[in-house]
């Protein structure tokens, strides 16, 4: 097969790092046969040699993030080489590799055609769940790009987008982060905690999405927002193959791969059932531009997630190895891990998202302060799940609201104030959830 040609003035730096990010997650997939595990090292330094190359283009609240936890995260290192610890200099720069590689291989599911048609729109209540069912379901598949397929076809039919309906863009995007296995949100939990069971989660993050959606509902019924809302039409055709790979992934992970964990099958079937599917719908030609484009457009575009859970990743191993070292293997912030200790992880972790940094700093500093050998893995999973589900929605400065805001031209801090009561809310379904779940464990 003849490789597309490429102009030698198109191979910048921003080209190259998306070439790079496409290579790191190779790398991995490759990592996963038996006996090339060492690849895991090339992966990582092919992502790390990315994140290095892209600094200067990284936006202002992704450097400065970025800088506090390497800060951070070197000086743990400091404290770590002075004790008696060993350092092992490989996993440094491991932290979080997978989740980068599945973010990865997802970004390609942005590739799908929209193969919605044109409906009128649906006002009142059922829009209302029309548009969240959309938004959700989607998302939970194609993640943001599911945000601007609906956002987009709101603008159309009203012109300027309502506060009710930014509000949705946002809560139904960050509340299939509770149970959807094509989300970075349940790539996390089971990162940290690798013994969490995923099918123990799903079952008890659907309804906690179902509650937020519930309550967004009568929250805005209450305001008498709800009469005016215009919604988005459910399209079953466009959720066809989204609950395809999502069963195909749910197949292989129970009985094809049993030995691989989950984020490792989403990673690799995400690119290769749509590298199929464009295929066959649109032949070899098409197939190669569309991947290309993606190499040029939105690979290299991902830097700043990858550039945050690398350093995330670097901060949550250096703080173990410090904290191994000065307290002794096995230390955990808490001797009992229960309902207390879980919902003021919870509670910490949205105040600092509210200050405005990402969930996934707080997240990986309570990996590093609780270890998953000293605490139920399912309760550990969760407390990450509902924190990142809450904490993107009130963040002025997380990514959802900061993308919906720079595209449909709003203020980012007036949608995370919109989302401050529903935080609340949520916060109180939260911890009825973790008291149930601390019921049921063994």
């Amino acid at each position: 097969m003849r490789l597309p040609s490429l102009k030698l003035a198109s191979l910048d730096i921003k080209t190259l790092s998306g070439y790079g990010v496409a290579l790191g997650c190779a790398l991995f997939l490759l990592a996963l046969i038996p006996g090339l595990g060492g690849l895991l090292i090339l992966s990582g330094m092919v992502y790390w040699a990315v994140f290095v190359s892209a600094w200067q283009r990284l936006n202002r609240r992704n450097k400065r993030q970025c800088g506090f936890l390497l800060v951070v995260g070197v000086v743990a290192l400091v404290v770590a080489v002075f004790t008696d610890v060993t350092v092992p200099v490989f996993s440094l720069l491991q932290g979080n590799l997978a989740i980068v590689a599945m973010l990865t291989g997802v970004s390609l599911l942005g590739l799908l055609p929209d193969s919605t048609k044109p409906k009128p729109p649906m006002t009142g209540v059922k829009g209302f769940a029309s548009t969240w069912a959309s938004i959700q379901l989607l998302g939970a598949v194609i993640n943001m790009s599911a945000v601007f397929v609906v956002g987009d076809k709101l603008q159309r039919q009203s012109g300027q987008l309502s506060g009710p309906q930014y509000s949705i863009l946002v809560r139904a995007l960050t509340s299939a982060g509770w149970w959807s296995p094509f989300f970075a949100s349940v790539a996390v939990a089971l990162s940290i905690a690798p013994d969490a069971e995923f099918h123990h989660l799903a079952v008890i993050g659907l309804p906690l999405s179902i509650m937020a959606c519930a309550l967004s509902c009568w929250e805005f019924k209450r305001s008498g927002q709800i009469e005016a809302f215009q919604g988005f039409p459910l399209s079953v055709s466009s959720l066809a193959f989204p609950v395809l790979l999502a069963a195909l992934v749910l197949i292989f992970h129970y009985f094809v791969m049993p030995e691989a964990a989950i984020l490792s099958i989403v990673t690799l079937l995400s690119p290769i059932s749509v590298v199929l599917f464009l295929f066959l719908r649109g032949g070899p030609r098409h197939t190669r531009q569309r991947l290309r484009d993606h190499a040029h457009i939105r690979l290299p575009n991902m830097a700043n997630e990858v550039s945050l859970f690398l350093a995330a990743g670097f901060l949550s191993t250096t703080v173990s190895l410090a904290l191994q070292g000065l307290l002794g293997e096995g230390w955990s912030l808490f001797d009992h891990f229960g309902f207390f200790e879980a919902y003021l992880c919870f509670l910490v972790i949205c105040g600092i998202s509210l200050m405005g940094l990402h969930p996934i700093v707080g997240i990986s500093l309570m990996s590093s302060m609780v270890p998953a050998s000293g605490a139920d893995n399912t309760l550990l999973a969760f407390v990450s799940l509902c924190t990142w589900a809450v904490g993107t929605a009130i963040s002025p400065l997380s990514g959802i609201n900061l993308s919906v805001a720079g595209k449909y031209g709003a203020d980012n801090f007036a949608i995370a104030r919109s989302n401050w009561f529903y935080g609340a809310l949520m916060a109180g379904v939260v911890a009825l959830a973790m008291l149930v779940l601390t019921w049921t464990l063994p």
